[in-house]
């Protein structure tokens, strides 16, 4: 995308309301894209005042990097005044572009992301549980997989999410056999391939924390008896309130003007 495209993408999404911090991650030597990746921070810096740009290089900031946990480059991570933060890897463009200035937008507004359901669930985690999302920049089916794993990262700073642009980490396609997009990657070891509910989002990510189902035979949402992490009722709530969430959030947002 040009300067010209951002600016119209990053101004129809409205004015920020707090300050959020944007933090790009490059590499002087072997990165191709990264001379595109800064110049789309920049753009968006120029037509959003409040969004804190810093810029590093992966190998010379090694400190930054560690920080953040900068795995590869470009990494391009959004941040809360409350340290939730989310990376995007790769060259993010086209349905992904949006869903990063969206998750500037939700970091400087607060936004509450999910039904009160979720956000007291994810209050029984103990320990950082990583979420890796390998999506392309045309896939509108990884739209909303990548979203959730936005607001659960939002929600909590115990949930760390990567958006990763699964074409430019090829070693990556690899590694973890992708075929079929979007993919998920719990933890280290629990994998889960297309849509995934935020029931399914929310009982992947207490199993890659360590518990079982029917540890403690009850539901972690309802504290009722029950085989599995979340209840059959409740998973059926969550996905009702979810979806009457999103609704609701949609109908109160502005309409962007073209």
């Amino acid at each position: 995308m040009d300067e010209r495209a951002i600016q119209k993408i990053v101004q129809s999404a409205g004015t920020l309301k707090k300050p959020v911090r944007l933090v790009l991650f490059i590499n002087a030597v072997g990165c191709e894209v990264c001379p595109d990746a800064k110049r789309a921070v920049q753009a968006i810096k120029k037509s959003a005042p409040l969004v804190a740009l810093e810029i590093y290089d992966q190998v010379m900031d090694r400190d930054k990097t560690q920080i953040y946990g900068i795995k590869r480059v470009p990494a391009m991570v959004v941040q809360d005044n409350d340290g939730h933060s989310i990376a995007f890897y790769g060259l993010v463009e086209d349905v992904f572009f949006s869903i990063l200035i969206d998750a500037l937008h939700a970091a400087s507004e607060g936004r509450t992301w999910f039904p009160v359901d979720i956000r007291s669930t994810l209050r029984h985690l103990a320990r950082t549980v990583r979420l890796q999302v390998f999506v392309e920049t045309d896939c509108s089916l990884c739209r909303p997989v990548a979203q959730t794993a936005i607001g659960l990262a939002l929600e909590s700073t115990l949930v760390s999410t990567d958006i990763i642009i699964a074409s430019d980490y090829p070693e990556l396609i690899r590694k973890y056999s992708i075929k079929t997009l979007p993919k998920t990657i719990f933890g280290e070891n629990l994998h889960m391939d297309g849509h995934v509910t935020e029931s399914e989002f929310l009982e992947m990510i207490f199993q890659a924390e360590g518990l079982q189902p029917g540890q403690d035979r009850r539901c972690l949402v309802c504290s009722n008896p029950s085989d599995d992490i979340i209840c059959t009722s409740c998973k059926s709530r969550i996905q009702a309130e979810s979806l009457n969430h999103k609704i609701r959030e949609e109908r109160s947002r502005p309409i962007s003007s073209s």
